[in-house]
């Protein structure tokens, strides 16, 4: 398939592989080569997503930018004037925290919906499905580098100031990205099988938003009680974006360990969940 042409236009040249190894690492094998024979389509749902959200917009992708600018400046000035927090530059802490997190809801909110919203083309179209919960993450993934791209204008004029652990930042973000794919991809099983969970994740979500130090910082809470912060997932990820964004320092090792212990966690779960339930997706849209 042509990357210019639509996946669900076109006559799709993918072909599964048709020479399944044995054994587990095996399978994995075969699931890695039939999504790379995948990856134009996977090209064309992002290409195609970002085309339709904003093609009747006068401004475009400007919108993506902002939404999110006007959300976080409102946020800044209520819990900075109002709620009279003292926090060094806290605009660009509540935006080093929002934009990590705006691309992890997002993406568990759409992977979670992928599969149904594309049931037409699952009956259809011999593809993995593991394309559609993918493409959702790469499309978020896509807003959240060129916001950054964007909001870097705005980091200088808000008082930051470039240092070399900018250059950790891409490790980062793709640690979070790795952890949201796998828990993308339970969660569109989960919501393809059980129908009211697309309505919980969106409560848990709410919970973990308040959860993780956005709004605020650890510091406000009792020195005992900081160590719960660990219990949340995304405490790493959040963290680390701070340190960097904000506090114009290398992310902290055991940060990065536990983002990289959540992150192969979360792949490997993510994905044995959906591998064992691939199958019966097709009889539950």
């Amino acid at each position: 398939m042509s990357p210019s042409m639509s996946p669900i236009s076109a006559e799709p040249q993918f072909e599964p592989w048709t020479d399944p190894r044995t054994g587990r690492f095996g399978q994995l094998l075969d699931d890695l080569e039939n999504l790379w024979k995948a990856r134009y389509v996977v090209s064309n749902l992002v290409r195609q997503e970002l085309r339709v959200r904003y093609q009747r917009s006068s401004l475009g992708f400007l919108w993506s930018l902002l939404n999110p600018l006007m959300l976080m400046s409102m946020m800044s000035l209520v819990f900075s004037q109002v709620f009279q927090l003292r926090v060094t530059d806290y605009a660009l802490y509540l935006f080093a925290g929002m934009l990590p997190w705006t691309f992890f809801s997002l993406s568990i909110n759409e992977s979670s919906t992928s599969l149904i919203a594309n049931e037409c083309l699952i009956r259809k179209v011999p593809l993995p499905k593991a394309v559609f919960p993918l493409a959702r993450v790469l499309i978020n993934l896509t807003t959240l580098l060129l916001s950054l791209t964007a909001f870097s204008v705005l980091f200088l004029a808000l008082g930051a100031r470039p240092s070399w652990a900018i250059l950790s930042l891409p490790l980062v973000l793709a640690l979070l990205t790795l952890f949201t794919l796998g828990m993308g991809l339970t969660a569109a099983i989960l919501n393809t099988f059980f129908r009211d969970f697309g309505h919980i994740i969106g409560v848990l979500l709410q919970a973990l938003y308040f959860l993780t130090p956005i709004l605020y910082t650890p510091a406000m809470l009792p020195e005992s009680s900081r160590w719960k912060f660990w219990l949340n997932p995304l405490y790493s990820y959040i963290t680390s974006c701070q340190q960097i964004l904000h506090d114009g320092q290398w992310p902290g090792i055991p940060e990065l360990l536990v983002g990289a212990i959540l992150a192969m966690a979360s792949l490997v779960l993510g994905y044995l969940i959906f591998k064992t339930n691939e199958a019966k997706v097709v009889f539950r849209l």
